[in-house]
């Protein structure tokens, strides 16, 4: 299902400012740079999106960050408007059961992570979803796609971008600092054994910092580790890396996917590797040979810099106009 027809996009978002709602600012930005009207429905602190007959009817909320924090994609709020073939209403994978409510109009459904989907719907309304030939389905990562084609269904890419705050730094060389950075936000209880078995190594929290000041963490700091288990393209691994770190991934979700994450198998790890000391000694090989290990993540860093290009090449196939090469 291409979008030849569609003459106006609506992105469904949660008030929230995380990885997941940038996406959405990312692309509705995309979609009005290429000439297709897009704003965004936003839904929690007091906001609703509600069907009524053949209108789309929004309820502002309260108070809504998002307005100020993503102010540079000049997100543009929806205040409703009829439902017809030629609107998209495009929904993020939480809200994927309800897909039936918006079918007055065209539906998408993008699949910014898998794991949302299971935690927000039943089987039932899955099921259902996945059998409905009329509803176009995106996917912001591999792991996504993968997830739908053994269910069934074929999806088109729609990505995001790191943010220039990390992509506009080009380092020449991999970063000095002994301490090793992580998210503690994601996989703590194994980044805390990791830890605690190896103190010799300095752990760097990734949290309570502004962009800025994560963007300075990553420009010193030699490693990065991500011991979560990627529901989808994960942002913080990327700025890592787009930063001069040399990054490890847990082999789990979207970590295991190497179109997800252009990295050698030897940075990628499992439980097992933290539990055998083997994660330790891949990271001591990288400190003992830093710009070998810098040098084979290249092209990972090379794809981070290519990501809005792609983003923008991607809209413009779904809209008709060429393929993605």
């Amino acid at each position: 299902m291409l979008l030849k027809h569609i003459k106006r996009v609506t992105f469904l978002c949660p008030v929230l400012t995380s990885g997941g709602p940038e996406a959405i600012h990312q692309a509705a930005q995309a979609f009005n740079e290429a000439g297709l009207e897009a704003d965004i429905a936003y839904f929690g602190n007091g906001g609703r999106v509600s069907v009524r007959g053949d209108q789309l009817v929004c309820t502002p909320p309260s108070s809504n960050p998002c307005l100020d924090v993503y102010a540079q994609y000049g997100p543009v709020a929806c205040q409703g408007l009829p439902m017809r073939e030629r609107h998209l209403v495009v929904l993020p994978e939480m809200l994927a059961g309800e897909f039936a409510v918006f079918k007055r109009a065209s539906v998408a459904v993008w699949w910014l992570s898998v794991d949302n989907a299971f935690k927000t719907t039943t089987l039932l309304s899955r099921q259902a979803l996945l059998r409905d030939r009329t509803v176009l389905h995106l996917h912001q990562s591999a792991y996504a796609e993968d997830f739908l084609r053994h269910g069934g269904v074929t999806s088109s890419p729609l990505s995001d971008f790191t943010t220039p705050e990390f992509t506009d730094h080009e380092p020449l060389g991999p970063n000095s600092g002994p301490e090793i950075a992580y998210n503690p936000a994601k996989g703590a209880d194994l980044a805390h054994r990791f830890f605690a078995a190896h103190q010799e190594h300095v752990p760097v929290p990734i949290e309570g910092m502004s962009r800025a000041e994560t963007a300075q963490v990553f420009r010193r700091t030699a490693i990065y580790v991500d011991f979560g288990h990627f529901p989808g393209k994960d942002r913080m691994p990327r700025e890592a890396a787009a930063s001069g770190a040399v990054v490890f991934l847990r082999n789990m979700g979207a970590g295991g996917f190497h179109d997800d994450f252009p990295v050698p198998d030897v940075f990628r790890f499992t439980d097992e590797d933290v539990a055998s000391g083997e994660l330790d000694r891949r990271i001591e090989a990288v400190h003992e040979d830093r710009e070998g290990a810098w040098a084979q993540q290249e092209p990972f860093r090379q794809a981070i810099c290519s990501e809005r290009a792609e983003l923008a090449a991607q809209v413009r196939m779904l809209r008709g106009k060429h393929r993605v090469a």
